[in-house]
């Protein structure tokens, strides 16, 4: 402990100094995403250097993996004004995929491009059903918490980082779309003053 500081004044200091995370630039569900991005890349870039405690940090990052996939279909949800709290079980995957689906419409093309994601969906939530597989031992009835016996982290990666360009990128589109509307209308308006 620093002089004349305590615990509290220690980890969150008053004062700004480079080597301080700095909380108000991570606001939202997407700012939220890229911090669990870099803690992922660079664990899973690291992993040889782990040794055997790879089994133990590679549960963590399966868990920061699929945390990323909640993270994205949140922002996705959120973006588009969907209230999350109407959702029972807010950390199902398949709940907030299924949500997601209802709200850009299973029928849409925006859809059919976006649907190539539910297959990671079904793969992550047969893990991890409630995100509790990978950060605990047991389950809340205190059962041990199955897991598949290897995992590639590597392909885990992969897999979900294509998922969250192709939720980054729909919301990309749907931001571009919304503002040419919003710019037809201006033009709209004036030519009729």
């Amino acid at each position: 402990m620093l002089a004349g500081m305590g615990i509290r004044e220690e980890i969150f200091p008053c004062e700004r100094q480079e080597a301080y995370v700095q909380t108000e630039w991570s606001k939202g569900w997407g700012y939220a995403g890229i911090g669990y991005r870099e803690a992922a890349r660079r664990l899973t870039e690291e992993k040889l250097t782990f040794g055997p405690s790879i089994d133990q940090t590679g549960l963590a990052i399966f868990f920061i993996q699929r945390h990323r996939v909640e993270l994205a279909l949140k922002e996705l949800l959120v973006g588009r004004g969907f209230d999350i709290r109407g959702i029972k079980s807010q950390h199902s995957l398949v709940a907030l995929w299924h949500a997601c689906k209802e709200l850009v419409g299973a029928e849409t093309v925006e859809w059919q491009q976006m649907d190539s994601g539910g297959e990671l969906i079904t793969v992550l939530n047969g893990a991890d059903p409630g995100s509790y597989s990978f950060r605990y031992p047991v389950d809340k009835n205190g059962n041990e918490n199955e897991r598949p016996q290897f995992i590639n982290l590597d392909a885990l990666a992969e897999h979900v980082d294509n998922f969250v360009s192709l939720i980054d990128g729909y919301l990309a589109y749907i931001e571009e779309s919304q503002q040419t509307e919003g710019e037809y209308e201006d033009e709209m308006t004036r030519e009729m003053e």
